[in-house]
């Protein structure tokens, strides 16, 4: 029975030590490291000076035990609990009133029950951990979205302009009680576009610092009667990432929506001065007028963004009802390209290219159509966007090369010499693997040079890098010619011209569709033509409907034409009976 009573009384004594001495030591080292935490985590330097401050006068209670000391403890916790309602998180706010109410109950413990006054210091021990919860403060890495800019919850950020803009929740709840109230206008939403390059070679903070300024100029461009108040202090709501919206009334002007779009574009074109450095950068618009919605569900802000992703090159859209029926028309293509048979559902079509100084046939212009089951004939442009999206881009290729190298050796066969051309869509032309199997396709058919063109479009040949130039050095080598497709439909550098590494080039039929100004036409694409010629590069004509269009072009000194004048796009089925067709119409006609 001794032994336990021994325990016992030992237990007791150090019960008794740990009450006087352990205690305050124990907490004094924890308000240290609680100290140093807040220091290395925390970001804000007014809540670091207000922690420190606040462990200091804990230390110094715990050392003197001064009661008046708690007076300058309570002001610390009162701005902390200040600072957490600006944070606006329901979190910290409610742990930052736990540790307020824990420091009055210690303190009033003091002053009537005769507890030990550093007993306080667990309230400031709870207001670190608040301090440095992750959910108040900015992480080292950032996070980028869709568009390049950053998302990191930095304080800049949250003290920027951005941050008091109306969200796009907001601007849903707004646009639902407008439109209760039969509203005459729309939404306008709005694009920034040129931030890749800014964040690439300035920083994504000077990025953010851009995209505030260039929100600030918005806001200043919309102050406008018309404009419908987001809040009460707003007009202008931030979507997320680049894009902006707000409401145009079109009560008073039907317009006005159109004059302050333009107005926000000219004041984005003034560069930007950041980090020393001018920046340019453009604006996008779309316009959706309310009443093509009978009620709102998120379709207004979604409809505007169809209409910007639908009309890529356009500055200025305005949605129409017909872009969300191409939409679904084109997700059930996506869906039924999944499943598509390349041999049975699609088909190679022919257009000849007729060169103007003997009307021989230069070359076959191998063109795809697809048998879609619903709406019939599609040519290539109507789902060839669809068939990248569904990633069946080198697929097709090497099934359009495989059937126009079955063609080209059924005409050798037939002792027919034409060559014939396909047409390449993406930079499938430059891949590796494509052009091994072009190789094998050339050996297997014993095609030689000549008598396969690879047509591409023109962005591919004006982007290329060393190892697209080796590509396309290849290519050549193997003998196959190459053509650039649709000179004209995008502005491209003169510059560029002259060093395309190809056989012939082809004009776009929107240099030649307008006779109002041909003299104006005439300059500029009889400069184009002599320049190719010089580079011995032969210069084919597109889009050619009228005998008036042809005596045009063939006073350019152009090699070649094409177009609905010789004929409609043909099955290749029937590609042989046509050739003999045309060469019997040929010489009826030398005779």
């Amino acid at each position: 029975m001794l032994l336990p009573s021994f325990s016992f009384a030992i237990s007791a004594s150090n019960l008794a030590v740990l009450g006087n001495n352990n205690i305050p030591i124990f907490f004094s080292g924890a308000l240290l490291m609680a100290m140093i935490c807040s220091l290395f985590c925390v970001k804000n330097s007014l809540l670091r000076f207000n922690f420190l401050a606040a462990g200091l006068i804990g230390l110094a209670i715990i050392s003197t035990d001064i009661p008046w000391l708690n007076i300058l403890l309570a002001f610390s916790f009162c701005f902390h609990l200040w600072k957490s309602f600006e944070r606006k998180n329901t979190l910290v706010i409610i742990l930052s009133t736990l540790a307020i109410v824990l420091f009055i109950a210690l303190f009033f413990a003091y002053l009537l029950l005769d507890v030990r006054l550093y007993w306080v210091v667990l309230a400031i021990i709870l207001l670190a951990i608040v301090t440095i919860m992750p959910v108040d403060q900015p992480t080292h890495s950032k996070q980028v979205n869709e568009h390049g800019i950053t998302e990191s919850s930095s304080n800049y950020i949250s003290s920027s302009p951005l941050a008091s803009l109306p969200t796009r929740k907001a601007m849903f709840n707004h646009i639902f009680s407008v439109l209760k109230n039969q509203f005459k206008g729309g939404v306008v939403v709005l694009r920034l576009e040129g931030f890749e390059q800014v964040n690439q070679h300035i920083g994504r903070d000077f990025g953010d610092l851009l995209l505030a300024q260039s929100a600030n100029r918005i806001k200043n461009a919309i102050e406008h009667d018309q404009v419908i108040q987001l809040s009460s202090e707003h007009k202008l709501a931030h979507l997320g990432g680049l894009n902006f919206a707000f409401i145009c009334s079109l009560a008073k002007q039907n317009h006005i929506h159109e004059q302050l779009i333009q107005k926000i574009i000219n004041a984005t074109l003034k560069p930007f001065n950041v980090a020393n450095c001018t920046v340019e950068i453009k604006v996008r618009a779309s316009y959706v007028d309310c009443a093509h919605f009978n009620e709102f569900d998120d379709g207004l802000i979604s409809a505007a963004f169809l209409a910007l992703d639908s009309q890529e090159r356009q500055q200025v859209v305005v949605y129409q009802p017909q872009m969300m029926i191409a939409q679904l028309e084109q997700q059930a293509r996506i869906a039924e390209l999944a499943n598509i048979d390349f041999s049975s559902e699609l088909e190679l079509y022919f257009q000849p290219v007729i060169c103007n100084n003997d009307g021989h046939i230069a070359f076959l212009e191998l063109l795809l159509r697809w048998q879609h089951p619903k709406q019939g004939i599609l040519s290539a442009h109507r789902f060839i966007d669809d068939i990248k999206i569904a990633g069946l881009g080198y697929p097709l290729a090497k099934f359009v090369m495989k059937r126009a190298a079955e063609l080209a050796c059924a005409l050798k066969r037939e002792n027919i010499s034409v060559p014939l051309s396909i047409n390449v869509f993406g930079p499938e032309m430059l891949n590796e693997e494509f052009v091994e199997y072009i190789d094998a396709l050339l050996s297997e058919h014993q095609l030689f040079n000549g008598e396969l063109v690879i047509e591409c479009p023109l962005h591919i040949f004006t982007n290329l890098d060393d190892q697209g130039q080796a590509m396309v050095a290849r290519l050549n080598s193997m003998g196959l010619k190459l053509c650039v497709d649709g000179l004209g439909d995008n502005p491209v550098l003169l510059a560029k011209l002259p060093g395309l590494a190809v056989e012939y080039v082809k004009i776009s039929p929107a240099l030649t569709a307008d006779f109002s100004n041909q003299n104006n036409i005439r300059s500029l694409v009889s400069g184009m033509v002599d320049m190719h010629n010089q580079q011995h590069t032969k210069v084919i004509f597109e889009g050619v409907e009228t005998a008036e269009q042809l005596k045009f072009v063939k006073s350019l000194n152009a090699y070649a034409t094409q177009g609905y004048y010789f004929g409609h796009p043909l099955s290749s089925v029937g590609l042989m009976n046509w050739l003999k067709q045309w060469r019997l119409e040929q010489k009826n006609i030398s005779i």
